[in-house]
């Protein structure tokens, strides 16, 4: 095994394989490798292939291997479209998959040499007029055009400063829709050409998606050889997909929400990589993946690409993925709307991977039993590290043991989510339909003893329970309710609130002992609601949750006023959208029967404007009625004209007095 490895790139024969060692000095090894894919005994290949028969019963039982990639290219175009035939695109994911090797491993996140870069361009985006650059090791240099001599000179410096600093990875904000494609641009346009490279190369790209929660996210996916790259805007999506409570994705909210006090973009960016990237970097330790897929795949393709690497390290057949269908789902509910005291919540730890295990239960097909293995072994890494962060005082060792637990949670709680994966090699959504079943039972039996003692149940959401405390709380109080467990699943009371607002399932407000407030559910904190909604639901919640209506009362009336008085800030009033699709592909596809209209893509296409995939759209609503259609009386906020107010107050205030009669 290599330990230390930071970047794998196929060559014709070889893998070469870059290390950062422990002096911190980046090292080249060349190994061989030998191209792969995966078929069924019969399916006949172009010459240059010989034959690896595998062991075990699933249909998928030869692996192909090739002297070079050539050959496997050539073999690859023959069967791309023939059944029974299974390739792993990334090449390095095949390296990683048949060695055993993993990126990171033997490192510490800290050890990683990052450089991030951040792009200014002038008004309308066509030109560069700056690149700032910064490491993790002190560097920082901000190239003006203006002082450098001109674009080509400030593209010499920043290649340049790649090459002497010499990065493992490279980092930047929103890199790969603005900044990456502005320099591929620039460079073409001036004639020049990037060498920084590990093998004297430039930048190149190719078209992706990737989902983030409901939503597909297309982009392009960048290389550099022997380097990695990393957008955080993709982290920073992740982690509101998550959360849920971001405003905005501009780098400028960004540094006040995660309270990031650096002036320069790169140093705020550095910042924002410490505390988004550990989970990835941690992730490529055990997951044949590089850190650009470890961000980017879904749980149940980065779970599938682990269990396959298992399989042919150990020489077995892959299965074919089950056909997916619909299974009832985890047990929730909620107690009559309204506010709540004394609260106090508990949770299984990891409620479905600890369900697993007490069935002892793995996916049919799974004939090497890697699943309940790897379950076992990373839940029991995680718990070890979270004991031995827990024993440290505050400091490097307990952030790198946090981030380590952190992430192997995510990784057991993706396990029962792959059993359901429609792509998934190893899937069973018989057992991931009993697993659940399990579940509703214990939330079930865990609610009753609750009531049966006295306490009241507030909000039931899949692994945990909202309750009242009784008015006569019994000493063995929590080991009466532990008891109703097997063995080997364990309750956590993990928290006490003052007070909680419930108004409907999986939409409540907890008031903390601090007297800030917690919000979850999309209709209490949804991106969908303009800011002044917001504004307003934030101080129902806290009138609520304070019991102090004048608190509700006061925000209404001055909404209220400044609307009608048209003094209130019209980004107030804006709607905010993020493009999942290309304007252009939304006109192609109202060609379609019952295609729906929205006013975002509407107004981004006759704005002459170039918007993409992933821009926001701001804009408020025209015209004098309360009730009208948004698409064909809306506006783009940025063409609002200083001192002309022309927004729809009739439709503003029908929509606040609709929440004011819903709250009150």
């Amino acid at each position: 095994m290599i330990d230390r490895i930071t970047a794998v790139e196929i060559t014709e024969q070889n893998a070469e394989i870059f290390c950062r060692d422990a002096a911190g000095e980046c090292v080249k090894k060349i190994v061989p490798f030998s191209p792969w894919m995966l078929a069924e005994k019969g399916v006949v290949v172009s010459s240059g292939g010989r034959a690896v028969a595998l062991a075990g019963s699933a249909p998928l039982n030869v692996r192909w291997e090739f002297d070079c990639v050539s050959d496997y290219e050539v073999a690859l175009e023959t069967v791309k479209k023939s059944p029974g035939v299974l390739t792993v695109r990334e090449l390095s994911t095949q390296f990683l998959s048949i060695s055993g090797n993993r990126f990171f491993s033997g490192m510490d996140f800290h050890e990683l040499h990052r450089m991030q870069f951040a792009v200014a361009a002038n008004g309308d985006g066509t030109e560069i007029t700056a690149i700032e650059v910064a490491d993790n090791r002190g560097f920082f240099a901000r190239y003006e055009t203006a002082e450098c001599g001109g674009e080509a000179a400030v593209l010499a410096k920043f290649n340049e400063a790649v090459k002497s600093c010499d990065p493992d990875l490279l980092e930047g904000y929103n890199i790969f829709k603005d900044g990456l494609p502005l320099l591929e641009k620039r460079a073409k346009k001036l004639k020049f050409t990037f060498d920084c490279g590990r093998n004297g190369g430039g930048f190149s790209s190719r078209k992706s998606r990737f989902s983030v929660a409901e939503k597909q996210i297309f982009c392009n996916r960048y290389y550099l050889y022997g380097r990695q790259l990393a957008d955080m805007a993709h982290l920073v999506l992740f982690y509101d997909a998550a959360h849920r409570d971001m405003e905005s994705f501009e780098l400028d909210y960004l540094r006040e929400y995660f309270g990031i006090e650096c002036c320069e973009d790169t140093r705020a960016v550095q910042e924002l990589s410490n505390l988004l990237s550990p989970a990835s970097f941690y992730k490529c330790c055990t997951l044949p993946l590089t850190f650009q897929d470890c961000v980017l795949r879904g749980s149940g393709a980065a779970l599938d690409a682990f269990f396959i690497a298992e399989y042919q390290r150990a020489g077995y057949a892959v299965p074919y993925p089950e056909e997916a269908r619909r299974f009832a789902g985890a047990l929730t509910g909620a107690g009559e709307a309204g506010v709540y005291h004394q609260v106090r919540h508990c949770d299984v730890r990891s409620l479905y991977p600890s369900i697993l295990l007490h069935l002892n239960q793995a996916p049919a097909r799974d004939e090497l039993g890697i699943f309940l293995k790897s379950l076992s072994r990373l839940r029991q890494f995680r718990l070890d590290a979270k004991d031995q962060a827990r024993a440290l005082p505050e400091g490097r060792e307990k952030q790198r043991l946090n981030a380590l637990q952190s992430t192997f949670k995510i990784l057991i709680n993706s396990f029962y989510g792959y059993l359901g994966f429609a792509q998934g090699s190893f899937n069973d959504c018989t057992l991931a339909e009993s697993v659940t079943a399990f579940g509703r039972e214990l939330l079930g039996k865990l609610a009753e003893k609750l009531s049966s003692l006295d306490a009241q149940i507030v909000e039931m959401d899949t692994d945990g329970i909202y309750f009242t405390m009784p008015p006569e709380v019994p000493e063995d109080f929590e080991a009466q309710i532990q008891s109703v467990l097997p063995a080997g699943i364990e309750l956590d009371f993990d928290a006490e609130y003052p007070a909680m607002y419930c108004y409907k399932s999986k939409n409540y407000a907890l008031l903390h002992a601090d007297n800030s407030v917690s919000v979850s559910g999309a209709a209490l904190k949804s991106r969908a609601l303009e800011k002044y909604q917001r504004k307003f639901i934030s101080a129902v919640l806290r009138s609520k949750l304070l019991d102090a209506p004048e608190i509700m009362e006061n925000c209404y009336r001055e909404l209220h006023d400044a609307i009608s008085a048209r003094t209130i800030d019209i980004a107030e009033l804006a709607k905010s959208e993020v493009l999942s699709d290309s304007p252009e592909n939304y006109k192609r596809k109202q060609s379609a029967p019952g295609a729906r209209r929205s006013a975002a893509y509407e107004l981004a296409l006759a704005s002459g404007k170039k918007f993409r995939s992933g821009d926001k759209v701001e804009f408020y609503v025209t015209g004098s009625k309360a009730k009208l259609p948004v698409v064909g009386n809306s506006k783009l906020l940025s063409d609002a004209e200083s001192g002309v107010r022309d927004e729809n107050t009739a439709y503003y205030l029908a929509k606040l007095d609709e929440l004011y009669k819903q709250f009150k």
